[in-house]
């Protein structure tokens, strides 16, 4: 039904180097380098379970979606005006980023779009 189309690359990297550039003084290049999955992904949940979901708007994921979910498209545009869409004759291009997915389990977890979407969220974001 909702298919995937294209995701940011190397996810946890992404936005881990986001978090730490903020506050490091060290250069891009060296963040990249320095530290492990492991310590990305332990950054990660403790800089989102503080609420600073920021960092995790530089992941962004774009979707085919059935014209059937037009209704729940326009529902989700109330409550997150920052869905890139773009219609074409037999489906919508949905792009949004991992943030926006996240909120939408809180705000309109009963949506088939929230539910479809939400398989793509990493685990360290869950």
């Amino acid at each position: 039904m909702i298919k995937l189309i294209s995701s940011t690359e190397e996810i946890l990297k992404t936005v881990s180097i986001a978090a730490r550039v903020c506050y490091s003084g060290s250069s891009v290049d060296k963040l990249i380098e320095e530290f492990s999955e492991e310590e990305n992904r332990k950054l990660i949940k403790k800089v989102t379970s503080m609420g600073h979901l920021s960092v995790v708007e530089h992941a962004v994921f774009t979707f085919s979606i059935p014209k059937q979910l037009k209704e729940e498209l326009f529902e989700i545009l109330k409550e997150k005006p920052f869905l890139n869409i773009s219609e074409r004759e037999e489906d919508f291009i949905v792009s949004l980023n991992l943030r926006t997915m996240k909120e939408l389990q809180t705000l309109l977890p009963d949506l088939t779009f929230t539910k479809e979407v939400a398989k793509h969220i990493p685990d360290w974001l869950t």
